[in-house]
């Protein structure tokens, strides 16, 4: 067993021998803990259909930015070679909720996991302590005595040579997400109800074989739940990995759609690109009182996918499959004499602009509607963007609040909230650094699954839909994806793909700052 230690040991790099001591434990050691899980969580108001709401639903594909804030210069710096990847292009394939019915279980049938797989043995994956089957629930899901979880993140521990006084900026992410888990888990402890976890943690390095290596060992194989990567392949070659077995993967960072089909051992943290787009047209909608909604496009045929997404979630948002589309611009910023004057006509106009790659072009787009609509100052415009929009630099801020300016995010910290402050503070006594994003990522994921098993069992992820709850970076707000295979004659023929978080952050630029109003 190894501990880690309690002193505050620097995230920062100050420090290099004391962080690299604190990197080398985390990463490369199992951590074996035996915490007693947490009460049961604290019942939430039932959520509404986000198509119905337009307040609930999320998404997109690794919405994480290369451009990180440094606490300790004051600025941005960019990372190289950060753990994410391109945003895939997406081939669109909608597929109706009002057709397609929500699935669910009977709960008749008792689950017997297939043999050989996750055995109780005493001691369970590690030694600390006993797995053992101590009841059923409702709908047949095992409850355990001690769950086995792990966590596979990219520590990227074998960049560091030893002759250098730093670490690799992208081993922070990881770090800082485990100092989050590390502080759910011990609330979890503290608090107690008779459950024990078994933790393991285990480096990725970033890389396929070796990811691929760790769902061949034990401890992966005996896990009831894991929690990570964070690469597109790394995730799928996990997800598949746990395809049969009484094994959940959550995916705490990834939002590329078709991970794992046909899996419901997959649950998906970070809503998909189509996600942020129904939640920006929803509320759009149904917030702006608006004479008209405008979809502008540089022209790239990358992004005429994503008009006609949205012209199909106009028709289920409507309720009307003969309703007339929604205008669609191409704006050509070469042209000089482009203007965007004959959609300022009548009360007010949304642009919804679905593009995070070209940078140039929204930010020009936003020059020429600011210059264009600058007598109402904003009154009778709104625009929607991507949540890359809150990275770009090149941007003059005058024009995010003169346009009004709204994003979709998959995160957002509320830096007023006292559960943020009380956390932040928290975080600093014990690391001797500000948290990251990943810290209250990684503090909000574990809390909340583990939790989860504690109350429902290995089968938990069925009882996801059933257990809203407001967290520190976001809202959980999970449903079942369902999908209609190729051959299918009629849509009772659909099958459970995964689950994913549909909550999505909609930040609307006000006096300056990026504000949730949703």
């Amino acid at each position: 067993m190894t501990s880690v230690p309690n002193h505050r040991p620097p995230l920062s790099g100050n420090k290099p021998g004391a962080f690299l001591f604190w990197v080398l434990v985390l990463a490369l050691s199992y951590s074996c803990e035996a915490l007693k899980p947490a009460v049961s969580p604290t019942k939430d108001p039932v959520r509404t259909d986000d198509r119905a709401s337009g307040n609930d639903g999320q998404e997109l594909d690794p919405i994480q930015s290369r451009r990180v804030y440094d606490p300790e210069t004051g600025t941005y710096i960019y990372v190289e070679n950060a753990p994410t990847d391109r945003m895939d292009t997406v081939q669109w394939t909608t597929v109706s909720e009002t057709r397609t019915p929500p699935i669910v279980e009977d709960g008749s049938s008792v689950y017997v996991p297939p043999p050989g797989t996750n055995p109780t043995t005493p001691g369970g994956s590690n030694g600390a302590n006993p797995v053992a089957q101590v009841g059923t629930s409702p709908s047949g899901s095992r409850l355990l005595s001690a769950y086995n979880v792990e966590f596979a993140l990219p520590f990227l521990t074998n960049r560091y040579l030893g002759s250098e006084d730093r670490i690799d900026p992208n081993s922070l992410w990881a770090l800082h997400f485990y100092s989050g888990a590390r502080m759910a888990l011990d609330e979890l402890r503290a608090q107690g109800n008779g459950t024990n976890y078994n933790v393991t943690v285990q480096d990725t390095k970033a890389s396929p074989e070796r990811t691929k290596d760790l769902a061949k060992t034990n401890e992966f194989r005996q896990a009831q739940l894991v929690i990570g990567p964070y690469l597109r392949d790394n995730v799928a070659a996990l997800a598949e990995a746990v395809r049969g077995m009484e094994t959940v993967l959550i995916s705490p960072y990834s939002a590329a759609p078709d991970i794992s089909q046909d899996n419901p051992n997959y649950v998906q943290v970070n809503p998909t690109l189509e996600t942020h787009l129904r939640t920006l047209l929803q509320h759009a909608y149904q917030t702006q009182n608006a004479d008209r909604i405008v979809l502008v496009t540089s022209g790239d045929a990358a992004q005429a996918s994503r008009l006609a997404y949205l012209q199909d979630e106009y028709k289920i948002l409507t309720n009307n499959a003969q309703v007339k589309p929604l205008e669609e611009i191409v704006v050509k910023m070469n042209n000089p004499n482009a203007t965007l004057s004959p959609y300022l006509n009548g009360r007010k106009t949304v642009f919804i602009v679905p593009i995070y790659e070209d940078e140039s072009f929204v930010a020009n787009f936003l020059r020429l509607l600011y210059s264009n609509s600058r007598d109402d100052f904003g009154n009778g415009v709104a625009v929607y963007g991507l949540p890359q929009w809150m990275d770009y630099t090149r941007i003059n801020f005058d024009y995010y609040e003169g346009n009004n300016v709204h994003v979709s995010a998959s995160v957002f910290i509320d830096k007023l909230d006292p559960a943020v402050r009380a956390f932040r503070k928290n975080f600093f006594e014990r690391f001797a650094a500000l948290p990251r994003d990943e810290a209250y990522v990684g503090y909000d994921v574990t809390r909340y699954f583990l939790r989860m098993a504690a109350q429902h069992g290995t089968r938990f992820q069925h009882e996801l839909e059933r257990s809203p709850e407001d967290l520190l970076h976001t809202r959980f707000r999970f449903e079942p994806v369902a999908r209609v295979p190729a051959n299918a004659t009629n849509f009772e023929e659909a099958t459970l793909d995964h689950f994913e978080n549909k909550f999505v952050n909609i930040l609307r630029f006000k006096d300056y700052a990026f504000k949730r109003v949703n």
